[in-house]
């Protein structure tokens, strides 16, 4: 018994590290902490009702290779458990990887034990597959049959029960996405009328709920159904109510801004989407513990004037430093794996910039990323900032590692690599020779925070907080997968390569103590580094 009870204290104290971290943004420590959590699970003899209370905390928070990692435990355990087998499914899904998902939520479907709420959840799951690969698949008869069935999972739900008005919108946006995509749906003739219809519907649902069960999902709901019926004030008092309420998770404003994005295509020229992006936008960075990224739509010429609103008078720039900004942009890479997994940030620069001896054209990494992530075999680069020109852009295999330097104290993180294909007309990104900082310098930073395919763009908070000679300490907001991204001054120069961040970072020049920061390596560092270990051959 005394040996069950530690065992249970230190499971207890695993959960406790899991929601501490996510408290303070560190997703390092939550990721780390999850895995322990999951070895002690695998371990215990038998599932502990916690487990559920730390998938939902994960999954809230975007954490989905955690989530992964405690339901695989979880399963090893009880492999019946239809609740850890929907957080799976779910993690799959908003990975991208939406086979496998379909494949478990069908069978909870299919499963006739399965109670009429896990059958209810799990019918829902399929719409949500079916509804990814709609709106992914390219060839046409299978979009229309994806349409067909993800119609068919979330109207049947909605149709039978109206209180399920979450299964309501995706109908109505749905047969909005067919409308606009001009594709014929078997039994309605007018798919925007039964748009309008359902969406009337599910905000009278909305309306009438008790004041308990209007959650931050009820709200983000009503706010689509707003869009639905194209009432652009009302969707942004929705917004901006689901922004400020406190038990709202990054899981529920990612999952309002996807299905904008992805299914209602809002245009960020347009006044909804002008309004109601850089408002979502910003409240998930923020929910994650940055600042505000911006995607490259975000930053043309018409749109200053919103941004302006929403950074503040210390955030002008002209409209020049805009355009160079989205000129840089276009030498930012992602790496990915040949599964097409994102592991990190890379850019494209002149090799004579760090030394004559290397190759014209590089693009530079974190060691951590390549190779200690994804082999230099494995790895892909793909430059999404080139005009959707995807002959351009890639993706471009790795033919060499030229340069590697580990991820540790002394070193720089730093891998130099060599395209088997130069992308074509990108301007490689100019390089300082010596980096000259003060106490009123700011940073800035583009890479691909959480895998976006489109470079983002990190301009507020930016103030660099303190440097030695080889990192730079500064505020940009950066997220998971940022690593590898180049860090800029103000005249878009790269001065660093961001590689790593913490909410308790120690502090430089032996201080002391920690505070909340990311951490860059300096260019003239890196080239200082490499230039040794040449000249020991």
């Amino acid at each position: 018994m005394i040996k069950k009870a530690k065992g249970l204290d230190a499971m207890a104290e695993a959960q406790g590290q899991i929601a501490e971290a996510v408290r303070v943004f560190d997703w390092g420590a939550a990721k780390r902490s999850a895995e322990s959590y999951a070895g002690m699970l695998r371990a215990s003899a038998g599932l502990q009702p916690e487990v559920l209370a730390v998938l939902q905390l994960l999954q809230g928070n975007h954490q989905y290779d955690a989530v992964m990692e405690v339901a695989d435990a979880a399963l090893a355990i009880a492999p019946d458990d239809r609740k850890v087998w929907k957080h799976y499914a779910q993690a799959l899904v908003d990975q991208g990887r939406t086979a496998p998902a379909l494949r478990i939520y069908s069978r909870i479907v299919d499963d006739p034990a399965s109670p009429a709420d896990d059958h209810a959840e799990a019918r829902g799951g399929v719409g949500r597959c079916y509804k990814q690969l709609f709106l992914t698949t390219g060839d046409p008869g299978r979009r229309v049959e994806y349409l067909r069935r993800a119609l068919e999972a979330y109207g049947g739900l909605y149709f039978a029960d109206r209180s399920r008005y979450w299964h309501g919108i995706n109908v109505a946006a749905l047969l909005f996405r067919a409308a606009q995509d001009d594709l014929s749906v078997p039994g309605i003739p007018d798919p925007r009328q039964i748009t309008a219809e359902v969406a009337g519907e599910v905000l009278s649902t909305v309306k009438k709920l008790k004041l308990k069960d209007r959650d931050s999902w009820a709200t983000a709901t009503a706010c689509e159904a707003h869009v639905a019926r194209g009432e652009v004030e009302d969707a942004v008092l929705r917004a901006r109510k689901l922004v400020a309420d406190k038990t709202t998770d990054a899981f529920v404003i990612g999952s309002l801004l996807r299905q904008l994005l992805e299914v209602w295509k809002l245009e960020p020229d347009k006044e909804l989407g002008t309004r109601l992006i850089p408002l979502l936008r910003s409240a998930l960075v923020k929910k994650r513990g940055g600042g505000v990224t911006l995607g490259t739509e975000d930053v043309a010429a018409g749109r200053l004037e919103t941004l302006e609103k929403v950074f503040g008078a210390d955030r002008y720039q002209p409209l020049q430093w805009w355009r160079n900004g989205l000129s840089s942009c276009r030498a930012v890479a992602r790496i990915d794996d040949r599964n097409g997994y994102p592991h990190g940030t890379g850019f494209l620069v002149r090799g004579t910039d760090l030394h004559p001896s290397l190759p014209e054209l590089l693009v530079v990494t974190n060691g951590h990323v390549v190779p200690d992530s994804v082999t230099q075999e494995d790895a892909v680069v793909t430059f999404h900032g080139l005009d959707n020109d995807e002959a351009a852009s890639g993706p471009f295999n790795v033919r060499r590692l030229c340069w590697y330097s580990p991820n540790g104290h002394r070193t720089v993180d730093t891998a130099l690599l060599e395209l088997d294909v130069t992308p074509k007309d990108v301007e490689p990104l100019p390089l300082v020779k010596t980096v000259k900082l003060n106490d009123e310098s700011r940073t800035y930073i583009i890479g691909h925070p959480n895998g976006i395919a489109q470079p983002q763009f990190s301009v507020q908070d930016n103030l660099l907080l303190d440097y030695d000679d080889t990192r730079l300490h500064y505020r940009s907001p950066t997220e998971p997968g940022s690593s590898g991204s180049p860090v800029f001054d103000g005249q878009w120069r790269v001065i660093g390569l961001h590689h790593a961040g913490s909410s308790t970072m120690p502090k430089l020049h032996n201080q002391g103590g920690t505070y909340p920061a990311n951490e860059a390596l300096r260019v003239d560092a890196i080239r200082s580094a490499m230039r040794a270990d040449l000249l020991k051959g």
